[in-house]
């Protein structure tokens, strides 16, 4: 079983050019363009992500059917992982056989969340049995309403993966992948269009806005938000990023169409600082509520292993603004056994990436 004390400093092994100012293309001379105030541009395509989002909700919704007592099948989340087996009960994702989350999973980080199946599998060999520390089961809160699946330090890995998954596919290849220098640089081919697809570059930069999981007219429209504009959404009060991430999206896919690329790489620098902001705002919305509920375990340990694995999307990118000695720090602060995780613990964790990420005057508004 891995332990969350243990996780490793992820390093890539290829550094993204951050800012894109020394890799780009000149700007052309006064572009003048249209900017739309929806994503609503001709050959917007961004299907891989969309069905790596339905992977992960099917996988997300199995793990958690441990919490009503079930016992997992570690082999069957691995091969939802994987996309093998026809693991999945959507037809359509099995016949997706060249999508998957585990390839797609930053490398250093693959055989974690294996080992994290083979640990959830564990867990829920309990059969139903109370949990309680020192013993793995089924956490209950004080009301008896609600009913998780925890590991004997009360970590619950369904919000690990999935949170974990969040940062490791969805951020990772969107601001390491898609809108690195590899993708959307000078050497990226801008003129042929793909119908359906656009240019290479608009292709990509549109299979990056496909993993942040918003509509094409968010934030007007927040039906149907999946995970990253979801929190986004859930933080955007405080940290005002539904506005600046979507502006961006639109602004650089807009500024690639029209070949300037002073403006595309403004939007992707942008992109970049706010979705690392969002992954922090959102451990820390996650820590604040583990605070609020400190006297519910089981609230407790719910809210803290979502910030356990929000936290851990830190780690898979570049110059993070979060040192490797500072995420260390954080999840020292949580600690191994979330039992004993104080209110003093999490304020901690909490000032920790409020400095790191200049959030001290809306920590507590998160």
């Amino acid at each position: 079983m891995l332990r969350i004390s243990t996780f490793r400093t992820f390093t890539l092994a290829v550094a993204a050019c951050v800012a894109f100012s020394s890799c780009s293309d000149e700007k052309e001379d006064d572009p003048s363009y249209n900017v739309p105030q929806t994503y609503n541009f001709e050959n917007v395509s961004y299907t891989g992500q969309t069905q790596r989002i339905q992977m992960l909700d099917e996988l997300d919704a199995y793990i958690k059917t441990g919490h009503n007592g079930v016992e997992l099948d570690a082999q069957k989340m691995k091969d939802m992982y994987a996309n093998t087996n026809n693991a999945f009960s959507d037809a359509s994702l099995n016949a997706a056989t060249s999508k998957q989350l585990k390839n797609k999973t930053i490398v250093t980080a693959q055989d974690d969340f294996e080992g994290y199946f083979d640990a959830v599998a564990a867990a829920s060999q309990s059969n139903g049995t109370a949990a309680a520390e020192g013993t793995a089961g089924i956490l209950r809160t004080n009301d008896g309403t609600r009913g998780y699946l925890v590991d004997e330090n009360g970590l619950e890995y369904a919000q690990v993966i999935q949170k974990g998954l969040m940062g490791a596919v969805f951020f990772n290849q969107a601001v390491e992948g898609y809108l690195s220098a590899e993708k959307i640089g000078p050497a990226v081919d801008n003129t042929n269009v793909t119908p359906g697809e656009g240019t290479k570059m608009e292709h990509h930069w549109d299979e990056a806005f496909g993993y942040f999981g918003a509509p094409a007219d968010f934030p007007a429209n927040t039906t149907g938000l999946k995970y990253w504009a979801n929190y986004s959404n859930q933080v955007d009060a405080a940290l005002g990023s539904n506005k600046a991430l979507m502006d961006a999206f639109i602004k650089g896919r807009a500024a690639i169409s029209a070949k300037d690329m002073e403006g595309k790489d403004e939007a992707a620098a942008t992109i970049r600082t706010e979705w690392e902001r969002l992954v922090a705002a959102s451990t820390i919305h996650e820590l604040n509520a583990a605070k609020t509920n400190i006297a519910d375990q089981a609230k407790k340990s719910h809210y803290l292993s979502e910030a356990i694995g929000f936290a851990m999307g830190l780690q898979y990118i570049t110059a993070s603004k979060l040192s490797a000695a500072q995420y260390q720090e954080v999840m020292h602060a949580i600690g191994h056994n979330l039992y004993e995780t104080t209110a003093d613990d999490i304020n901690a964790a909490i000032n920790i990436l409020s400095t790191a990420y200049g959030m001290d005057n809306i920590k507590g508004q998160l």
